[in-house]
């Protein structure tokens, strides 16, 4: 079995969560052995649905004592005394969180340079990829604005979905510094498709816990038609280089 490293999972209960969905952090372990994933990059439910510092105390004080957790903060540009940069930075660094999240459509501010420009470029200095899921951008056209006018920075987007293709793909010919999650890009034959056209190493394997079904991410990627070599590049040798790259 290839070994996983999943960098779309989220921890703690949220408010409409799957009835069948993991419960908390030890049925999350249970699946991720299941489905061999070595190392999971989380997020917690308070950040997307509460507030963002919140949700990253939690997430610390729950993930601290396991190392195959790799916490990954929520992020907003600084308001007066809240989200200062230089301390978010300090923080992060002594927390060993080398990913951020962004929600601009939950906590309702704008990506451009007007309001984020001193994060964004103070976390493109330290080479820290920055996640969005598709749901927290107005269009397409906001995806592409965002890896132009912050060229230096590393974006993944998340749950890109099914029918993406002629617009994902473009955005990511014209912008080598985004890449894409796996979780629900249902696509037939699309990951052989993206290897085929050299965006492989573009790839990051992703479950969408708890939206989303493990089983189903691992079986579109380990039951595909891409060599083993292919295979190990989207299950975890993208994420390892990408988290590698981080210099707090």
């Amino acid at each position: 079995m290839v070994p996983l490293i999943d960098v779309n999972c989220r921890i703690g209960r949220g408010p409409a969560d799957r009835e069948d969905g993991v419960k908390n952090n030890a049925e999350l372990l249970s699946l991720m052995d299941r489905f061999h994933v070595k190392k999971a990059a989380v997020y917690h439910s308070a950040a997307l649905y509460s507030d963002a510092e919140l949700g990253n105390r939690l997430l610390t004080e729950e993930t601290q004592d396991n190392a195959r957790f790799a916490p990954q903060w929520a992020v907003q540009p600084a308001l007066w005394e809240s989200f200062q940069t230089y301390r978010l930075l300090s923080d992060m660094k002594t927390n060993d969180v080398r990913s951020v999240r962004c929600f601009p459509k939950q906590y309702g501010h704008s990506l451009k340079r007007y309001a984020c420009e001193q994060l964004l470029d103070a976390l493109s200095e330290c080479r820290v990829p920055v996640f969005i899921g598709l749901d927290q951008l107005s269009s397409w056209d906001a995806l592409y604005e965002l890896c132009a006018d912050y060229p230096r920075n590393r974006f993944v987007l998340c749950a890109p979905g099914y029918r993406c293709l002629r617009y994902l793909i473009p955005i990511l010919e014209s912008c080598p510094n985004l890449s894409a999650e796996t979780s629900n890009l249902l696509i037939h034959d699309g990951l052989t498709c993206f290897c085929r056209h050299g965006l492989g190493g573009r790839l990051l394997f992703g479950s969408g816990i708890p939206e989303s079904s493990l089983a189903a991410a691992a079986s579109q990627l380990l039951l595909s038609d891409l060599s083993d070599a292919e295979k190990r590049r989207i299950a975890s040798d993208n994420a390892e280089e990408l988290f590698a790259e981080v210099s707090l």
